[in-house]
């Protein structure tokens, strides 16, 4: 897991490992400490939701997920917690952002990564003569 802490509305990101079972598209679970402050210090009340990007090249997200403000706590340090499923073979970059009840986005978080590999399913009709 990577932990970085930031100032003010940027993130704490902590990517885990996970993969799915055998041929399935693999998975990332993202964990983060919510922001409490604004950049300026004074204290965060308007908290919207959150933004995870991301994509195959590092710094350059094609994928932009809004996934609100309705998360998982994990148990561990508080963190929340968002699964990204459905990734593809090959290593991804993510960061997320928070915004706020008007719109205003974060700066991006520490970038994470993941390799994610595919395993080929098994041979089957194997016979013995």
């Amino acid at each position: 897991m990577i932990k970085l802490r930031l100032i003010g509305m940027i993130l704490l990101v902590l990517l885990t490992v996970s993969f799915a079972p055998a041929v399935e598209a693999g998975q990332a679970i993202l964990s983060w400490q919510a922001p409490t402050t604004n950049e300026d210090g004074t204290p965060l009340t308007d908290l919207a939701g959150y933004k995870v990007y991301y994509g195959k090249v590092s710094a350059t997200y094609t994928i932009i997920k809004d996934i609100g403000n309705v998360l998982t706590y994990a148990i561990t340090e508080n963190a929340l917690t968002y699964t990204i499923t459905g990734l593809g073979e090959g290593t991804w970059y993510f960061v997320v952002t928070a915004y706020n009840t008007i719109g205003t986005e974060s700066a991006y978080s520490n970038e994470v990564s993941k390799v994610i590999k595919t395993v080929p399913s098994k041979p089957v009709g194997c016979t013995v003569q």
